[in-house]
């Protein structure tokens, strides 16, 4: 996705407005139930989220939730780049699933200049992207998995016997 897109995601022109059960009729019907679903799920405030061990700070093994690796330089730039464009930055941490798991982060945030980013564990409809050093890219709608033919870009978990590596994509040819 361009820069475009996501100035123009996050410019709020495509924001929904909520609409209060009082003006909503009594009796709805089937369809309308689920169109009033479906407008509750509309990007509101949208986000991109970062994961933070293996992707923003350097990771050698878990060594407990006090330690954070140092700084990867280019996604910290990265980060403070979206931030001048406005964008909003989550980081996506397992760290955040556990009690007193988000303090840490939080203050090595704030040591490497990026204070008041919120630290999370879930995503919601809001957010439009994750970076991620774990996650395998999926094709919309395809099940199709984005492939590299380097580790890195190789899932750990087996691909179906069905499925070719051949028959996914490889970064460059969607």
């Amino acid at each position: 996705m361009s820069l475009p897109f996501f100035k123009k995601l996050f410019s709020g022109n495509n924001a929904s407005s909520d609409v209060t059960a009082e003006t909503k009729r009594e009796k709805q019907t089937d369809t309308d139930k689920q169109n009033e679903a479906t407008e509750s799920v509309r990007i509101k405030k949208p986000w991109i989220g970062v994961d933070l061990d293996g992707t923003l700070a350097h990771y050698n093994g878990w060594r407990g939730l006090q330690h954070i690796g140092k700084p990867i330089p280019l996604m910290l730039e990265r980060i403070r780049q979206w931030q001048a464009n406005g964008f909003t930055i989550k980081i996506m941490t397992a760290r955040a699933s556990v009690p007193g798991g988000v303090p840490p982060v939080e203050a090595w945030l704030k040591k490497y200049g990026l204070e008041g980013v919120e630290v999370t564990n879930m995503k919601d409809f809001d957010m439009v992207e994750l970076w991620d050093d774990r996650a395998i890219q999926v094709i919309e709608n395809t099940g199709k998995a984005v492939l590299r033919g380097n580790y890195i870009g190789m899932p750990r978990a087996p691909l179906l016997q069905q499925e070719a590596i051949n028959e996914t994509a490889e970064q460059g040819n969607l």
